[in-house]
């Protein structure tokens, strides 16, 4: 299960998984072109791309995080 959280000063979300609650996974945020939206996944360190729109990102960086965490449980197992 992912969690999202906005912060209220820069407007960034922040996406957590239940296994670390606290420490972010990826992030969505708007660029200087408020148009465009960079997402960020910090699990594997490649996953980073821009978007038109707010749920593209959010669904690419969704799609980077499951990416991640496939690999993570294939080095551990």
């Amino acid at each position: 299960m992912i969690t999202t959280k906005r912060c209220p000063h820069t407007g960034v979300v922040n996406f957590f998984v239940r296994a670390d609650p606290y420490l972010a996974v990826g992030s969505v945020s708007q660029d200087a072109n408020p148009r465009q939206f960079v997402w960020r996944c910090y699990l594997d360190g490649q996953g980073a791309g821009v978007a038109d729109d707010p749920a593209i990102a959010e669904a690419n960086l969704r799609r980077a995080i499951a990416r991640g965490r496939e690999l993570a449980a294939l080095r551990v197992g």
